[in-house]
This record gives C-alpha cells, structure tokens and sequence, in this order.
C-alpha cells in the first residue's frame, strides 16, 4: 500500500514513531536498531514500510532502509516468527549482519538477540540459507568480513569509544580494504566520525 512515508518526525517513544506527512499522521512500529539512527521530534525522516493486516489490527511497520525490510519481509515466513519478534531480532543484529550470518550459517551472531530461543535461530538458519545468499553476501564474504579478526577488533575499539555497535560495525564496513591494517583501518574510521 505504502512503499514509504516521508515527513517530520512528530513523537518518537518505545520504538513507536509517527511521522507527520502533509497533517497527517502515520504512526509505526521500528527494530532497536532503526529506532536509534532516526533523528529527534521536528527532524525528517523517510521511513520503508511494510503493512501488516490481521483480523483486529493493522499496522504500519518503518524501517530505516531497504534491505531492513527486505530482510524483515523473509523472517516472517519463518515459521514461528511473526512481525513482533522479526523486530526483536532486527533489534538485536543488523540487517546486514544477519543476512551474511545466514548465509555463512553462524549461528553464534544470533545468539545474543533478547528472546530468540535456540529453536528460532536454527529454523531462521535453516528456511533462509537459500533466500539469503545473495550477490551482497558474496560480495561481502569474498572481501573478508566475516569472521575477520581485523573487522571483529576495530568495531570493538570503537564500541570502547562509546559507539553503538551497530555504527560500528556500520563505519567499519564502509572503510575496510584487503589492504587495511588495525591502525590504517581505526585512522579512516576515525576520520569519518571527524574525531
């Protein structure tokens, strides 16, 4: 129905935001994760949506990015999860992450994510590996970033400076080279955040 709304952000609280498009209000559900990179009340925001339809409600689901909801829209058919706990997971891992752990099947990226039994995180495991393994994930893998020490060190040094952990691992991907060393990789890293 929506592809996305955009507007200026008229209360945001408890992953709940609503955007004012127009006078109009749209009022959505975010992951954690989309929640904290969107800016504060009276900031615009353009948020992907995905509308979901049940007998006693419909909600409008926001989502930072395309591949968020793209992502989101493959956990629910999941068996056993629905959009509630697709968010908790988006909360907990990025959408990025989670594709290339899919892809990889590294369970062990799944195993901090607040209410996801061992049960959830093999069937996400298991309905997924084909879905996720796209040309992004190769990409990304062919590059050295999964299970790369240097990549796992430079976003917990930056966590160590008081960065979220998903910008970490965000400005870490977006500076990472083959040819990258820990102090070549920290120095662009921290050029970026203008420190």
């Amino acid at each position: 129905m929506f592809g996305f709304i955009k507007g200026i952000i008229a209360y945001k609280n408890n992953n709940i935001v609503v955007l004012d498009n127009n006078g109009v209000g749209y009022e959505m559900i975010v992951s954690d994760i989309c929640f904290m990179k969107l800016g504060e009340i009276g900031e615009e925001a353009k948020l992907w949506t995905h509308l979901h339809v049940r007998e006693d409600e419909i909600t409008i689901i926001g989502f930072y990015d395309l591949q968020e909801r793209e992502v989101f829209r493959k956990l629910i058919l999941v068996n056993g999860v629905g959009p509630r706990m697709a968010l908790t997971i988006l909360g907990g891992i990025s959408a990025h992450d989670l594709t290339v752990a899919i892809a990889t099947q590294n369970a062990s990226a799944l195993k901090g994510i607040k209410g996801v039994g061992s049960k959830i995180r093999e069937r996400i495991l298991l309905e997924l590996k084909e879905k996720m393994q796209t040309m992004d994930t190769l990409e990304i893998s062919m590059r050295g970033y999964v299970d790369n020490k240097l990549y796992d060190n430079a976003v917990s040094i930056l966590m160590d400076w008081g960065v979220q952990k998903f910008q970490a691992e965000e400005i870490i991907r977006a500076n990472l080279t083959p040819e990258d060393d820990l102090e070549s990789l920290l120095a662009k890293a921290f050029k970026d955040m203008g420190r």
